[in-house]
């Protein structure tokens, strides 16, 4: 596993408890710990808030995902890497590499931007 893969992994929920597996982005890959962002086909229904945080991934079908898919940049997620079970999903291509990189600058210098209001 390293940055950039995409992989399958349980991912507990933010509110309540229990979880559900889901394709997530490896951001870093440490001794310990595995950093990432989750991928959601959920865009639609979202709200104006929330979707500026979705990044839409241009290649999803050269990636393996079965449908359009948007990683979700707003909270970054960590595993512990011992005894964590994945299944590969496949490589974001070097296109969506340069694309999310610039698009999550931009949302951190907006972020910044309300904060200092």
């Amino acid at each position: 596993m390293k940055t950039n893969d995409l992989v399958s992994l349980y991912v507990a929920f933010v509110e309540g408890s229990g979880g559900k597996k889901r394709p997530v982005l490896v951001r870093s890959v440490t001794e310990t710990r595995v950093t990432g962002f989750k991928i959601t086909t959920k865009y639609a229904n979202k709200s104006a808030f929330i979707r500026r945080q979705y990044y839409q991934i241009q290649d999803w079908q050269v990636v393996g995902l079965r449908q359009p898919s948007w990683i979700d940049i707003g909270r970054l997620y960590s595993f512990p890497k011992h005894g964590l079970h994945f299944k590969e999903i496949g490589h974001l291509t070097p296109r969506d590499q340069i694309d999310l990189d610039r698009f999550n600058t931009r949302f951190k210098e907006a972020q910044e931007k309300r904060s200092n209001r």
